[in-house]
C-alpha cells in the first residue's frame, strides 16, 4: 500500500521473522551465546525467559540454524499439554511411531531412540516454547526424562523458553530438583534507545530507504510507547506509515505518533506478572480513540488489531490506557536517550557448572 510511495522494495514493519531484518542487540547475542554454550557443555536443562514480543522464537530459530547437522531437535509450540501428550508430540516430531502406545512404551522407544543417536555421537534436544503453561507435576516428569544416560553421556537436552512468569514456577519447592539441573537461565530483554534506534534503520535500510524517514523525536516517542519491544516497535512503525501515506508525507514526526498511540491504545505492563499461569486476554475487543480522519479509522485499526491479535500483545481498557499516559507523562517532555545497558542475565546453576543432581 505504501511501499511504492516511500520507496520500499518491501515493507519494513510485516509481522514476520524474516532473516534480513535480523538486528541482534548485546542481550539478545549474549542469550544466543549462553544457549549454544549450554548445549555444547550438556546441560540438562536451559532456560530462556522474555517478555511479550522480545523475540524469545525468532532466538530460537537463529539458534536452531546454528546447530550442525548432528544435533536433532524437535520444537514443542503448543505447551497446555499433559506429559503424555507431550510425549507423543516429542515423537512425532522425531518421527518415532507413537499411535496408541502407553507411556512405558513411548518412553522406551523415546530411550532406544535417544540410544541411536549417542552410539553415532550425535544430540537430541526437545525445545519446549511457552514452558509457562506447564504444570508442576508436567515439568517433574521432564526432569525424569533427562535422567536417560549412557556412560555419563546425557541423552537428551532440554530448552524451556516461556515469559517471565516461568522464572517464579522454576523457583518453586516442588521443582528443587528440575532447578539444580538447569546450567543457564537467562533472560532476552527489551532493547535500549539506541538498539531501538538501530533496529527501525536497520529494517527501513534493508528495505532500500535511503533517508531518515522518522525523526529523531518520533524515535524518540516509538521508544518510549514500545518500551524497546520489538513486535510493538513494529506494529507502532508500521500504522505510523500508514498514516504518513494517507496525509502524503514523507517523513515521520512525533505528532503522527501520539496519533498512532492515541487509535491503538494498547498498553504492555511496566513490571512483570508473578502469577504462574498464563493472565487471560481480552483478544476480542480493542479500544480505540478517533483519529482526526474518519476515512482511515477502519483501515488503520483494522491492519493494528489483526497484527496485535496475532502477536499477543496485552489489550487493556480505558484505564490501562491511562496508565500508559501517567507513565509517559512522568517523562520529561523530550525523552532522555538512554545509553546502552550491560545485559542483565540469572547466571545460575545453582550447583557447580558441570555438577548434576542424581
Amino acid at each position: 500500500m505504501y511501499k511504492e510511495f516511500y520507496g520500499f522494495t518491501t515493507y519494513p514493519f510485516a509481522h514476520t521473522s524474516e532473516p534480513q531484518f535480523f538486528y541482534p542487540s548485546e542481550n539478545y547475542q549474549d542469550c544466543l551465546s549462553y544457549l549454544l554454550d549450554g548445549l555444547e557443555r550438556e546441560y540438562a536443562f536451559l532456560v530462556l525467559t522474555g517478555e511479550i514480543g522480545t523475540g524469545k522464537t525468532f532466538l530460537l530459530n537463529t539458534l536452531v540454524k546454528r546447530l550442525d547437522e548432528k544435533t536433532h531437535v524437535a520444537f514443542i509450540v503448543y505447551s497446555k499439554l499433559s506429559f503424555l501428550d507431550l510425549l507423543q508430540y516429542a515423537s512425532q516430531e522425531f518421527r518415532l511411531e507413537s499411535t496408541g502406545k502407553s507411556k512405558y512404551e513411548l518412553l522406551l522407544n523415546l530411550k532406544n531412540f535417544l540410544l541411536s543417536y549417542a552410539m553415532k555421537n550425535e544430540k537430541v534436544v526437545l525445545i519446549i516454547d511457552e514452558a509457562e503453561n506447564l504444570s508442576v507435576d508436567v515439568l517433574e516428569e521432564l526432569r525424569l526424562l533427562t535422567n536417560f544416560e549412557n556412560y555419563e553421556k546425557r541423552l537428551l537436552q532440554i530448552i524451556l523458553v516461556g515469559q517471565l512468569q516461568l522464572e517464579d514456577t522454576l523457583k518453586l519447592k516442588e521443582l528443587t530438583q528440575l532447578s539444580q539441573r538447569i546450567g543457564f537461565s537467562c533472560r532476552l530483554l527489551p532493547m535500549n534507545y539506541c538498539e531501538t534506534k538501530r533496529y527501525i534503520e536497520k529494517r527501513l535500510s534493508v528495505a532500500g530507504v535511503t533517508y531518515h524517514v522518522f525523526t529523531s523525536e518520533a524515535m524518540q516517542e516509538i521508544f518510549v510507547h514500545s518500551r524497546g519491544i520489538p513486535r510493538v516497535i513494529n506494529i507502532i512503525c508500521h500504522v505510523a506509515l500508514l498514516l504518513g501515506f494517507n496525509d502524503q508525507e514523507r517523513e515521520i514526526g512525533r505528532t503522527v505518533i501520539n496519533q498512532v498511540m492515541k487509535g491503538l491504545n494498547f498498553y504492555t505492563p511496566e513490571k512483570p506478572m508473578s502469577h504462574h499461569t498464563r493472565q487471560k486476554r481480552d483478544t476480542n475487543r480493542v479500544h480505540t480513540n478517533h483519529f482526526r480522519r474518519p476515512s482511515l479509522l477502519a483501515l488503520v485499526v483494522g491492519v493494528a488489531a489483526f497484527s496485535l491479535l496475532g502477536a499477543g500483545v496485552i489489550l487493556q481498557s480505558s484505564l490501562a490506557s491511562r496508565k500508559l499516559r501517567e507513565y509517559t507523562t512522568r517523562s520529561v517532555p523530550s525523552p532522555a536517550v538512554v545509553l546502552p545497558q550491560s545485559p542483565v542475565f540469572r547466571e545460575q546453576p545453582i550447583l557447580p557448572q558441570g555438577t548434576y543432581s542424581r
